[in-house]
């Protein structure tokens, strides 16, 4: 028999698939300068217009076997990974908050706004090395909408305004490293990124998002570089570090710290 928590979970993964086809069509247009609201999906390589049929995600990737059904061109695997990741990003989000009243489906909601936003800019970044403000601006305002509900509507004025002191100061740092190092060690859009990061963890979890992100960063530049895929003088997107580490940080963050703690003890 299906309950209710199976139905979420199905509706929450459909939703998701149609969101990530969706991601793919304004990642790509942001990228061509095309509207997201006018004209229709295409082929990119044979200009072809595609058919409803053409737009279902994953399925249609994989009747088509990765090819334009007309010119035969490769289609991206990043179309299906982005729509698996982010109705898989959805189910976890889910699970991981667990929605029992009111503040609960609100904290998912925007999880899954911000989330959703950051998926398009983690793969925008990772391919083009820029943080869009078409998917940072709305983030950042989501998550300051959130703050000032948390404060007026949920009583949480003083964990508010210890991240708004930690977006600050996280955000300040960042500054300073895009400044004194010309851009060579971070973009100007990973200080919006480390400012959003503030804003939305707690100070154990942001310690822990920034340890996995320069973490994760070292370890796959290195690999590139070992792999003679990137040189040394190459520069490396860091916007996909730090995103994986602010959502290691929420979904895990307290049960790696305490795991840790537990360690010591």
């Amino acid at each position: 028999m299906i309950n209710e928590g199976s139905i979420a979970n199905i509706l929450l993964a459909l939703y998701g698939l149609l969101i990530g086809s969706f991601l793919n069509a304004w990642i790509w247009r942001i990228h061509t300068k095309r509207s997201i609201v006018h004209g229709r999906s295409m082929c990119p390589h044979c200009k072809r217009s595609l058919k409803w049929y053409e737009l279902i995600p994953v399925m249609s990737w994989l009747a088509l076997r990765g090819k334009c059904r007309t010119c035969r061109a490769p289609i991206s695997w990043q179309y299906p990974a982005v729509e698996i990741g982010t109705a898989a990003l959805w189910l976890v989000l889910y699970a991981s908050i667990n929605p029992a009243d009111l503040f609960g489906w609100l904290t998912l909601l925007v999880w899954i706004v911000i989330g959703t936003l950051l998926v398009a800019a983690f793969v925008y970044d990772a391919k083009w090395m820029l943080l869009p403000d078409e998917f940072m601006l709305p983030a950042l305002a989501t998550s300051v909408v959130w703050l000032v509900t948390r404060w007026l509507a949920f009583d949480q004025g003083q964990i508010v305004l210890w991240q708004i002191a930690a977006a600050i100061v996280f955000g300040g740092f960042f500054y300073l490293l895009w400044k004194l190092s010309g851009g060579k060690l971070i973009g100007d859009g990973d200080i919006g990124l480390a400012v959003l990061m503030a804003l939305l963890l707690s100070i154990g979890q942001l310690v822990l998002a920034v340890f996995v992100a320069f973490n994760l960063g070292a370890l796959v530049g290195l690999s590139l570089i070992s792999l003679k895929v990137k040189k040394r003088s190459d520069p490396i997107a860091f916007g996909p570090f730090l995103i994986t580490g602010l959502l290691v940080g929420f979904i895990w963050g307290e049960a790696l710290i305490a795991a840790y703690l537990r360690l010591l003890i």
